[in-house]
């Protein structure tokens, strides 16, 4: 999910950048909207929101 918030991010800044809008907020400028997507991708490859439970998987007791 993080994954695809930042690939929005990046394609929003790279438009604003690549059409050279003038925005007066800080919030989105290009630089901004680019850093906001390395948090978003930074929190994807650490691997949040994966389905990952900490004491393994259960599968193992369900085997006979």
């Amino acid at each position: 999910m993080f994954g695809f918030a930042a690939v929005a991010l990046f394609v929003i800044a790279f438009i604003v950048n690549g059409t050279a809008t003038s925005v007066s907020s800080a919030w989105f400028s290009p630089t901004s909207l680019m850093l906001a997507g390395l948090a978003c991708l930074a929190v994807h490859l650490l691997g949040f929101q994966a389905g990952w439970r900490p004491g393994g998987s259960r599968r193992g007791w369900l085997r006979r």
